[in-house]
């Protein structure tokens, strides 16, 4: 397994760990020698008399001797300095016992009985010797971690063993705080796996590192064998990179172990592998005073407020103080669901900030009621159906609703002098192969098109992969799958999709709208988040059914069911003539995305409105031709295919014949 690269830089060869052990013993053994000469040069000046037979000398050697052997033979060299515990000082304290109890006796047996060397000199010099270690701990250990604290650490036998894996510095700091928690409601480490590799054979606070990551298998084991509950696993990395999780949790399903984690952020305590983890992303720090100053005090609307994205941007933005928040859905369930989530940011004997609306976006009359009555100066638009088979299986509605519902929104941005506009897209809208892309990739052309016309509005596009744990997101379904017994259904074992969470793609979508308001309104901007890696789906899937404890393909089958229609094997984040430029914000790059003749885009999107308007399916076909280049349509935009087992239907009075054509399908 490969090894962390912030580890990797850092990791040591066993020839230096080597090297390292044996200067820091040599370095005890200085302290020896040092101790026991002043230890017999004080007791000389204190009786007021010369040293004979050069005893301070002699004895110094000697202590020192001793005492390497000794540290060779306790292993006091596995100890990490700045990671000591009072359990370390306790052996070195007992080290220091043994060694003034050997001197004498080496002195007594080799060197004339010992005659010259003063009775009380392995007492003072034990004094000494101790004292120095000790000192020589302390100051490491406060330089290295400034604290000193919390030195104790004592076995639970109410609390569950566990390994500990993680970087050396996460290892120290859990071991330490857990000292000053209740320990019977935590966990008495056992073992420890140092990320690096670098401190196998040594000890932190008094627990032994038993080895890297990739011996975990076999330690669990023999470790395991011993007890009679089970042992546990915890990482204690919050952020470990995708391979180590990977890893530690096939180990964990092999050997039907208990695997927790370090939940991210300060005081979370421990939490359970999640998804998230599987996609190896580090969570960003994003300043947010520049969105703060966006939104404190501003009229907001978000469109598709209910949804997975939507609803994100409104717990986020209603923490941002804005003047009032209208949140538009046309699903019932969604904003009762919204109201929910929002009802604990309510200020205290104050009536809530925002308000929910019922209403379909492809409605210009319900449009301008929402606008007319709030008056927004800032509107996100995250309405949208974004499935691919249902857009191939819906083509005409998922034009209607993501191209219409763009352009009626934007009708009301002009109309209502809105000052932001920011539309949600995805990656699916470059060199799209569906309807649900093609339909993204027109509103991207729409709303740079009008912003060339409303030199009054900053309009930009924010273009990202997928949203883990999203509304119908391939995460849940696998979720779903498994705790149903299986089998688990993935398209193609080559699929990769880029994936971020939903906090992160909403925090950088509002850190993309700060951004576009800094820039001139003239100039439109697509904003494309940065997404890490892709994640290989079929490696996604094995490793969500390991998180759950199941072995795949033994316990969980897993079944390959081709290409869907529309369906790509890997997504990318720009067309090839896209050159993205980078942003103060890390993980938001952008483009200047020029529109040649935004008249033009304008009369295309208007044809192509007017074919979905009148459901033909032909000039819809046409129309998506002329405005996307290289797109070709597929055959779901050909027509209905009717059931021709199914008798005609009767002839009822009153009712209208559809029209015959492509037009009525």
């Amino acid at each position: 397994m490969t090894r962390n690269k912030s580890d990797t830089s850092n990791a040591r060869t066993p020839l230096h760990s080597a090297l390292i052990s044996i200067a820091l013993v040599l370095f005890d053994g200085a302290m020896a020698w040092l101790a026991m000469l002043m230890a017999v040069r004080l007791r000389y000046d204190s009786i007021n008399r010369p040293i004979q037979a050069d005893i301070d000398h002699r004895s110094a050697i000697v202590a020192a001797i001793v005492a390497v052997l000794v540290w060779a033979f306790m292993r006091q060299d596995r100890a990490i300095w700045r990671f000591t515990s009072l359990a370390d000082f306790r052996r070195l304290l007992a080290g220091v016992v043994v060694v003034m109890l050997i001197v004498p006796l080496v002195l007594f047996l080799g060197f004339e009985r010992g005659e010259h060397f003063p009775r009380s000199a392995p007492f003072i010099a034990g004094l000494l010797f101790a004292l120095g270690i000790i000192l020589s701990r302390l100051i490491a250990m406060v330089i290295r971690n400034g604290d000193v604290r919390a030195l104790y650490r004592s076995p639970s036998h109410f609390s569950h063993d566990a390994i500990l894996v993680g970087q050396a510095s996460n290892l120290y700091n859990y071991l330490r705080d857990s000292s000053r928690r209740d320990r019977a409601k935590g966990f008495n480490p056992v073992g420890l796996i140092e990320t690096s590799g670098q401190y196998a054979g040594r000890s932190i606070r008094s627990v032994p590192v038993l080895g890297k990551p990739d011996d975990l298998a076999p330690i669990y084991r023999k470790l395991a064998a011993r007890r009679d509950r089970p042992l546990h696993i915890l990482s204690l990395d919050p952020n470990p990179d995708r391979q180590l999780t990977q890893h530690l949790i096939k180990v964990a399903a092999e050997l039907d172990a208990p695997l927790s984690r370090s939940a991210p952020g300060p005081n979370k305590g421990l939490t359970r592998f999640e998804a998230a983890d599987l996609i190896g992303r580090d969570p960003r720090l994003l300043d947010m005073t520049p969105v703060s100053q966006l939104i404190s005090g501003k009229r907001v609307l978000i469109t598709g407020a209910g949804g997975s994205i939507g609803s994100e941007l409104s717990m986020q933005i209603a923490r941002l103080a804005p003047s009032h928040l209208a949140l538009v859905d046309v699903s019932e369930l969604n904003l009762f669901n919204l109201e929910r989530h929002l009802a604990p940011l309510q200020p205290y004997a104050h009536s809530a900030p925002w308000r929910t609306y019922l209403g379909d976006v492809c409605s210009a009359g319900r449009m301008d009621e929402i606008f007319a009555a709030e008056r927004p100066e800032i509107v996100l638009h995250a309405a949208a159906l974004k499935h691919v088979p249902s857009g191939e299986r819906n083509p005409v509605e998922t034009l209607r609703t993501n191209v219409l519902g763009t352009h009626v929104t934007l009708d009301m941005c002009e109309i209502y002098g809105v000052e932001h506009f920011v539309l949600i897209s995805t990656d699916k809208a470059v060199d799209p192969a569906n309807v649900m892309g093609a339909s993204k990739r027109v509103v991207e052309l729409l709303t740079l098109a009008r912003q060339s016309q409303v030199p009054t509005m900053h309009a930009s596009a924010v273009r990202f992969g997928n949203v883990l744990a999203s509304t119908g997101s391939v995460v849940t379904l696998f979720e779903e799958q498994i705790a149903a017994g299986g089998p688990v259904t993935v398209t193609h074992e080559d699929m990769n999709r880029y994936f971020m969470t939903v906090e992160e793609a909403s925090s950088l979508v509002l850190q993309a709208a700060a951004l576009n308001a800094a820039q001139e309104a003239e100039t439109a901007h697509i904003y494309v988040l940065e997404m890490g890696d892709p994640v290989n789906i079929a490696q996604l899937a094995r490793n969500l059914i390991r998180l759950r404890g199941k072995v795949p393909e033994e316990d969980i089958e897993i079944l390959y069911t081709g290409l869907r229609p529309g369906e790509k094997l890997t997504e990318r984040l720009t067309h090839s003539e896209e050159m993205l430029s980078p942003t103060p914000v890390s993980g938001v790059a952008r483009f200047d995305a020029l529109v040649v003749d935004p008249t033009s885009i304008l009369r295309r999107v208007d044809v192509l409105l007017d074919a979905i308007d009148r459901r033909d399916r032909v000039q819809i076909k046409k129309a998506l031709t002329g405005l996307l280049k290289g797109y070709a349509p597929k055959d779901t935009l050909d027509g209905l295919q009717p059931i021709h087992d199914l008798p005609a239907p009767a002839n009822i009075p009153g009712l209208k014949s559809p029209r015959p054509g492509p037009s009525s399908q």
